[in-house]
């Protein structure tokens, strides 16, 4: 037999099985989020107020959702974009990328004690070191998957700028993990460093440079 016909222990499937076990992943995700809504509606047949009301009563719950379906909508946008510029996988990005899967099934949770409990210190930060793991593996993903290629001259890579731009956004959500940490009752406004992105993405090209 010959030897370069032996299979290759490190040998992966294509990226077609792991971008398609990520999507399924995340639509389940949204779904556990739409139940928290659908759990809000009474189940007899004579409900004891309006809808408005039961809306009104409860805007918590309706805003975590909305924040949380557009944060892993966001996550999701740039997870695609990131296997969309093609490459091999290693063992160690198949390894970041389930770790990535579970930032974003937790997701769910999460935001259930967000609509819970508000404000509270714990849940705030709780929620937020969430965003900033999921943020943080999506750029180490975009980091090796660009060194593999590079090292390999593959031209399937992702480019400098979405690299750089990856790195930005994990600044400006550990930014927002910073604050509640040193100042919880900032709340979720803490988020709003998100809007620095791109006076971040500008620093960090520089020092990338």
């Amino acid at each position: 037999m010959n030897p370069e016909d032996e299979p290759d222990p490190e040998a992966l499937p294509g990226q077609e099985r792991m971008v398609a076990f990520v999507d399924a992943s995340v639509a389940i995700a949204l779904t556990l989020l739409v139940l928290q809504l659908t759990d809000l509606v009474p189940a007899d047949d004579r409900p004891a107020g309006p809808p408005f009301d039961l809306i009104r009563d409860n805007l918590p719950v309706f805003g975590s959702f909305l924040l949380s379906f557009a944060v892993i909508g966001r996550l999701w946008l740039v997870h695609h974009r990131l296997f969309g510029f093609g490459g091999r996988l290693t063992p160690l990005l198949v390894l970041l990328n389930l770790l990535w899967v579970l930032t974003v099934v937790l997701l769910p949770f999460t935001t259930q004690l967000t609509s819970t409990y508000g404000p509270d210190p714990f849940v705030l930060r709780t929620y937020i070191g969430v965003l900033t793991l999921a943020t943080g593996l999506l750029t180490a993903m975009a980091v090796l998957m660009r060194r593999t290629a590079l090292a390999h001259d593959d031209p399937r890579r992702p480019p400098e700028a979405f690299v750089t731009g990856s790195f930005a956004a994990t600044v400006d959500i550990v930014l927002a993990l910073v604050l509640v940490l040193v100042v919880p009752a900032v709340g979720y406004l803490a988020l709003l460093t998100l809007f620095l992105d791109p006076l971040t993405t500008r620093i960090v090209g520089r020092l990338r440079r």
